[in-house]
């Protein structure tokens, strides 16, 4: 196990190379715009732009651009954003505690309604209630969470006044948001484990089980859950890119200062440190999430193992 977590790990440095690589040229070359043009609004002499270009380092050649880039990223150091002059790490810890409570309560809600719809429309498959839950899963893997964010706003906020529609203030200001985040992945959670556990319940052991007498509880918990598993961990562990690409149009909605917003405007902007530091955070982020997923394998089943 130790080794199979150091080679992930290992594996993970040129992945994040290679992430960081795109995003250089990505933003610096194919991008249209100039960063100096934007912080100068556009009124600048040639002399203003030869001198702050000179103070950005974009005078210098690419190649050279990336060797201080690859320099900076190793040491966590993205420079300081191009529009506000604050350090890219300053920025990102002032911004992550609203995306991390965003997240948090998005995962928390797909969890618990998730695996609840999941359970029950297997449970009662093929009867009015499993048939309803399957429906509305239907619909909340459907809508785009923009869409439904807006509706949320709409109905809970301007028409019935019972929500705040923007803000991170108390609980009542992260019910909509979170409940919009997650709704897709609650949806599709509900659809994998309804999935996953007829194809265990019509199992031969499990018929056995209950041929000798093992209560229903314990077969559903021991046996059908446990064995069901595996896929929806998968499954799960790919929806954190869902979720983090969500928060950005889910921050913006909701007018939440976290990073996602700050990821959107440092590129409407052109600020690329701030581009290249929130880049490089989610790419950690969804590596480590990967990494997490491959080792609750061997926890959930002792029969996998890793050569």
């Amino acid at each position: 196990m130790i080794t199979f977590i150091i080679r992930r790990i290992l594996i993970s440095i040129p992945l994040l190379w290679a992430v960081l690589t795109l995003t250089f040229l990505g933003y610096r070359i194919f991008l249209p715009g100039d960063p100096v043009d934007i912080m100068l609004f556009g009124r600048g002499t040639a002399a203003d732009r030869i001198r702050l270009r000179h103070e950005l380092g974009l005078d210098q050649p690419i190649a050279v651009q990336y060797w201080h880039y690859m320099q900076g990223a190793a040491h966590f150091d993205f420079g300081n954003s191009v529009y506000s002059h604050q350090s890219v790490f300053s920025e990102i810890v002032i911004r992550y505690p609203t995306t991390l409570k965003l997240a948090a309560g998005a995962l928390l809600l797909s969890l618990i309604f998730g695996f609840s719809g999941g359970i029950l429309s297997a449970l009662f498959n093929r009867s009015p209630v499993g048939s309803g839950i399957t429906t509305l899963a239907v619909f909340g893997f459907s809508i785009p969470d923009f869409v439904l964010g807006t509706l949320l706003s709409l109905v809970f906020g301007v028409i019935l006044h019972v929500l705040p529609v923007a803000g991170d203030g108390g609980i009542k200001h992260w019910i909509l948001p979170c409940s919009a985040l997650a709704l897709g992945i609650a949806a599709s959670l509900t659809r994998l484990v309804r999935a996953t556990m007829i194809d265990v319940l019509n199992e031969e052991y499990i018929r056995t089980a209950r041929a000798k007498g093992v209560r229903y509880p314990i077969i559903i918990v021991k046996h059908v859950l446990r064995n069901a598993l595996i896929p929806v961990i998968t499954v799960f562990g790919l929806s954190v890119a869902g979720l983090l690409s969500g928060a950005v149009i889910i921050e913006n909605v909701f007018a939440l200062q976290g990073l996602g917003t700050l990821a959107l405007q440092a590129v409407s902007q052109r600020d690329f440190p701030v581009v290249e530091g929130t880049t490089f955070l989610f790419a950690a982020l969804l590596i480590a999430a990967n990494l997490i997923v491959d080792v609750t394998y061997a926890f959930i089943d002792p029969r996998i193992h890793y050569s």
